[in-house]
């Protein structure tokens, strides 16, 4: 998998299962975001924000190659939240190779219990790709709304597409062959 845009383009991100191996590529529930997925989010995020300096947050992480674009983009930090050993040691790997270890912080630990944590720090942009199957959007979602932010991007499958009508919100939503996004940025 490569960064698909910005300073970092064309160089590897590090992740410790391999797609290939299962069947679209979903192990336990993984399932990275395709190239095709990654330029078509970002070409919706190009028009709403500008990524410079920008503080991100990167739930369910994986291999962090949503975070390592924000950051390949311009973002100033990118905070990552996984709790697999093996994908950690990806996001560090990456990150060495990258130059860019003080622009991140790596929470291994559980992604409600993150969001649970006592003096949330605000997000210019949190993105989110719970595995497939994830039976917490409510809780997920009502943690989201409690975290400062200015964009907010799930990634799912159809099983989640319609719950969000938000008002405080502007709602934009985009598919990418099986991949789902819906974001919502923040009314002025």
């Amino acid at each position: 998998m490569r960064i698909i845009g910005g300073k970092f383009r064309s160089r590897k991100v590090h992740s410790y299962i391999e797609p290939k191996n299962c069947a679209r590529g979903a192990v336990s529930g993984y399932r990275p975001t395709t190239d095709r997925a990654r330029e078509t989010l970002f070409n919706v995020l190009n028009n709403i924000i500008d990524f410079e300096a920008a503080e991100c947050l990167d739930l369910f992480a994986g291999s962090g190659a949503i975070g390592f674009e924000l950051l390949s983009r311009g973002a100033g930090s990118s905070d990552f939240v996984e709790n697999s050993s093996k994908q950690i040691a990806g996001i560090r790997k990456t990150a060495d190779e990258l130059g860019c270890t003080e622009n991140i912080r790596i929470f291994d630990e559980n992604v409600l219990e993150f969001l649970k944590r006592p003096g949330k720090k605000f997000y210019d942009i949190i993105f989110a790709d719970p595995p497939y199957g994830y039976e917490f959007y409510n809780d997920l979602m009502k943690e989201i709304l409690n975290t400062g932010f200015t964009i907010f991007v799930l990634e799912h499958a159809g099983e989640s597409a319609g719950m969000f009508s938000l008002n405080d919100f502007d709602v934009i939503r985009k598919n990418v062959g099986l991949t789902n996004f819906t974001i919502l940025i923040k009314k002025d």
